[in-house]
């Protein structure tokens, strides 16, 4: 015969430490057994408990003149029971029964053909587990309903026979695939245990038992001593939130060693706002308020409402750091709101407040998850350049050996190569574009180190990029290919240095066991998608600290009490929560089948709620009012709260100290600077010190100096930029530099491109141009970028263009011959500066050299170029003694190809000579330590990168 009741309960009032309770009731029940406690075994909710127990029981063990224990055995009824009944073969994870289930849906696509299986699936196993454990062998509709001679809905029925067929089906997996399940492996220690006879038992706060546990406990109390301590204020069990644990005892009564006859009022009143009769909130207070005429709850528990994220952080981090003041050491914030307890634990340890914080967070959050998922980015997307950068900037990348190299390496290939070319993904283009830059380096160390951290990485992807381009593949398979991949690399090394990613590493390994006999096949999607699953729901918790700030969950804390206690974000969706909406059976037909439901775990957390109003003297609720500019409901526990005290004494329950508190700004933990920011009023004009000179300027930073000389001194001496930020999608700037590589080849040999062409282009090999120009250009954007609707249609507008472009060439090569591209050229201005820059083409004809430069976006005026605005061309004059002609070709303006300020003969001399003079008294003044005044031109300071500096705004009137 099935037993589901106990004899033997035990009532603590919420006020009391059951902890301490229990520890005191062994010294003092079995006091001939000191020292030795090993024939006890308690059994705990979790082990999360033990050390506070053992604690508590060796300090009054002390006082009992034993100043050292045997302790008792402190386990969970999980753990006793498999360790005295242990399964005769390894156990599937989780995991691996989710695999071998959505194995099995996906094989019968007409069932659920546009669900998402791994959903049906961990709903599916979470209900076999609730009929294992509470003994439902079979889904039948109460006799109330089939007495009634009401029907049974088809749906329903269809519905129980679909879980049946399914349940029976999943247990004959099992047996072919010769897995052992572990809740049936439990369910069936938990009915063949032999139970122990005349040992010594106690459970302590298990209330959340199932029926097959409940059958175990009830056998151990007739074979053996077992004493169950359970949250109670009266044996009557007369509150709503003691339903959960009515249907576990025949009886209960309370512990002889704490009264419940002196339950303090404010315990009282909690019990009468949560008492289980028909008085209503009204009727109660009046009741409570005759007995108690002042307010037993305000000493106690205070309530706190704003409707600001960080405002409700600010107030809470205040009132934890008053406590601390205060001298309470114990302190705990009991939340379900992950977001704020994450941001909360940061501005406490902005102040050097440690936080342990035993709820955790999702292992997928951690920087090693970050880093994984980084790696597996890479595959994906063809080595985006975004992942790259995250890659090297990583914590995790393995530089122990070149730390200083792995530095300066990084910060050059970033601000010099990838980012100022914009590449966005490519190995190919990392290598050619490094290879590229290799001449401007002038150091072969930084160049050896960046060319082998690129081989490494295509040689540590290289098996998991080929097995993402199969098919399917098993699991396992995808999770080894991963783990080695990141052993090649080093990466694996780094990981298992920190406490998250072995944490990571150890799951991945064991899964691989797991899975590995399991027949099973997934496309890459799948595989991702299920590594997410687990890291999503692996929960990652740091090592403990000693503290005197817990963070907890409302389960977490049920058996635990503290100096001083926040409850945060008392609102309706954390307290209760939202109801569940299940795939089979909703709420009402659950509860008709005796199936555990949503209410049950409701009721369950009602229970803590309303023990953790009493774990501590001093108590705050907080609630945010207000979220997404949507208003929140508050939780009903807490408003029937404030709704009774409001009633019985007119008052409510406001913090109002802690509320000031927080509306004062300087309320906040700062970290001053005793050295005060510099105040800049007056028009900047820096001098240039000796250390900063250049010894060469570039054509375009002629332009800058004439443009504004602050913004020389900033961007040149200074060597201050704006960082450049890779743009996902193809920009005029990009467009006018793959432009100018495709002419580049066009002319002159590439051996990455086709080309170049080696015949004068004339109308009869217009065709034959045409092509070759369009073959480079296609090989040129799909090398770079063609990535994308917006990258395709610059490439089509350039395309447009190229017959344009050999019209134009035609005309030009039967003046002129093309004889060199992209050439720099350099020019001392005197014995210590030079002047250079880097020409697009130059031509030569008989009367001399002509330089071309290619424009694809705004070109100069012809008149802001002989005012002498624009120096572009006539410096190119400068730089070439046989130069007797200089122009723009645009590319693109109103879709067209044409030549523009063309500026030959005399005045070009003209022009040149006049650069050639400013320069000479330009460079005289930067020998001389000049000033570099801001000229503040609206146009110029539009495109500016350093109005930060200049600060225009608090000088210029």
């Amino acid at each position: 015969i099935l037993l589901y009741k106990l004899n033997n309960i035990q009532i603590i009032p919420y006020s009391e430490d059951i902890l301490d309770v229990v520890g005191k009731d062994i010294l003092k029940n079995y006091a001939n057994l000191l020292p030795n406690f090993h024939d006890v075994t308690i059994f705990f909710p979790s082990r999360q408990y033990q050390n506070e127990f053992c604690e508590k029981l060796i300090k009054n063990a002390e006082k009992c003149n034993f100043n050292a224990l045997l302790l008792p055995n402190c386990t969970t009824l999980h753990e006793w029971t498999f360790s005295n009944y242990p399964p005769d073969k390894p156990l599937l994870s989780q995991y691996a029964r989710e695999l071998i289930f959505v194995d099995a849906l996906k094989q019968q696509p007409s069932l659920f053909s546009n669900a998402n299986p791994w959903v049906i699936a961990s709903e599916l196993l979470s209900l076999f587990d609730s009929m294992s454990l509470n003994e439902i062998g079979q889904i039948s509709f109460p006799n109330q309903i089939t007495d009634t001679n009401e029907s049974i809905p088809d749906a329903i029925s269809q519905e129980a026979d679909l879980v049946m067929i399914l349940w029976e089906a999943w247990k004959q997996q099992l047996s072919i695939e010769n897995a052992l399940d572990p809740i049936m492996a439990y369910v069936n220690a938990l009915n063949n245990i032999e139970v122990p006879k005349d040992d010594i038992f106690y459970t302590v706060g298990m209330d959340k038992l199932t029926k097959c546990e409940l059958s175990l406990l009830s056998k151990i109390e007739n074979y053996s001593t077992l004493y169950t301590f359970l949250y109670a204020n009266d044996t009557k069990l007369c509150t709503k939130p003691e339903l959960a644990i009515r249907d576990y005892a025949h009886s209960f009564k309370n512990n002889d060693m704490c009264s419940t006859d002196c339950i303090c009022p404010y315990s009282k009143f909690m019990d009468a706002v949560f008492a289980d009769n028909n008085l209503n909130l009204k009727q109660r207070s009046v009741n409570f308020a005759k007995e108690n005429p002042t307010s037993p709850v305000s000493p106690h528990l205070l309530i706190y409402k704003c409707d600001s994220f960080e405002t409700h952080v600010k107030a809470i981090d205040i009132k934890i750091r008053k406590w601390i003041f205060e001298g309470k050491n114990n302190v705990a914030v009991v939340s379900t709101d992950r977001k704020l307890v994450r941001r909360l634990r940061a501005v406490l340890e902005h102040a050097n407040i440690k936080v342990n914080d035993l709820g955790g967070w999702a292992l997928s959050t951690t920087s090693a998850a970050a880093v994984i998922e980084c790696w597996l980015q890479l595959i994906e997307n063809n080595f985006p350049t975004n992942e790259i950068l995250a890659l090297l900037y990583s914590p995790f990348f393995p530089t122990k050996e070149k730390s200083s190299v792995h530095e300066d390496a990084t910060t050059l290939f970033e601000k010099n190569i990838l980012l100022p070319n914009n590449i966005r993904f490519g190995l190919k283009q990392y290598f050619h574009a490094l290879n590229e830059y290799q001449d401007k380096l002038n150091n072969e160390a930084i160049f050896e180190y960046l060319n082998h951290v690129l081989e490494r990485i295509d040689s540590a992807t290289h098996n998991l990029v080929k097995l993402k381009n199969s098919d399917s593949f098993s699991l396992h398979r995808f999770i080894k290919a991963l783990l080695n991949s990141l052993k090649v690399f080093g990466i694996y090394t780094t990981l298992r240095e920190d406490d998250a990613g072995r944490q990571i590493i150890k799951l991945f390994e064991s899964q691989i066991a797991s899975f590995r006999n399991i027949e099973n096949k997934m496309d890459w999607a799948e595989c991702r998608h299920f590594l997410a699953h687990i890291l999503d729901i692996q929960n990652y918790k740091s090592p403990i600290i000693k503290s005197c700030i817990t963070f907890c969950s409302l389960e977490q804390s049920r058996l635990l009490n503290f100096d001083a206690l926040v409850i945060a974000s008392a609102d309706k969706g954390k307290l209760p929560g939202i109801s569940t909406n299940y795939i089979f059976f909703n709420e009402s037909i659950r509860t008709e089948l005796k199936i555990p439901t949503w209410r049950d775990a409701n009721a369950l957390q009602f229970y803590h709620f309303r023990r953790i109003l009493e774990a501590a003297p001093n108590i705050l609720v907080t609630i945010q009012t207000e979220k997404n500019d949507e208003k929140v409901i508050p939780s009903p526990w807490m408003e029937a709260i404030e709704t009774l005290h409001s009633f019985a004494y007119g008052a409510d329950l406001s913090d109002k100290e802690l509320q000031m508190l927080a509306d004062d700004q300087s309320n906040v933990v700062t970290n001053p600077q005793h050295i005060s920011l510099p105040i800049l009023t007056t028009q900047p004009s820096p001098k240039l010190v000796k250390e900063l000179k250049p010894d060469s300027i570039s054509i375009s930073q002629y332009q800058l100096l004439m443009d504004c000389p602050y913004q020389f001194f900033s961007n040149v001496c200074l060597n201050i930029a704006k960082v450049k930020k890779l743009t996902e999608e193809l920009d005029k700037a990009d467009f006018g530099s793959l432009v100018h590589k495709c002419i580049y080849a066009f002319f002159m040999n590439d051996p990455s491109l086709p080309g170049p062409f080696s015949k004068k282009v004339t109308k009869h090999n217009f065709k034959e141009a045409e092509a070759l120009l369009i073959l480079i250009s296609e090989k040129v954007f799909n090398q770079n970028f063609l990535q994308g609707f917006i990258d395709e249609m610059w490439l089509q507008r350039w395309l447009m263009l190229i017959p344009k472009f050999i019209k134009w060439e035609i005309q030009r090569q039967s003046e002129f011959t093309p004889v060199k591209h992209e050439k720099t050229l350099s020019k001392n201005i005197n014995d210590i500066i030079s002047l250079r820059g880097r020409v697009d083409r130059i031509d030569k004809s008989s009367g001399g050299n002509a330089i071309i430069d290619y424009k694809t976006g705004q070109t100069p005026s012809r008149k802001s170029i002989t005012a002498g605005e624009q120096v572009q061309l006539p410096t190119y004059a400068l730089l070439d003694d046989e130069c007797c002609q200089v122009e723009y070709v645009t590319i693109g303006k109103n879709n067209t190809v044409k030549t523009e300020a063309r500026i030959e003969g005399d005045e070009l001399k003209e022009l040149a000579d006049a650069n050639q003079n400013r320069l000479d008294k330009i460079c005289s003044a930067l020998m001389s330590s000049s000033q570099f005044t801001a000229h503040a031109d609206d146009d110029t300071c539009k495109q500016c990168e350093v109005s930060g500096l200049c600060r225009k705004e608090y000088w210029k009137s």
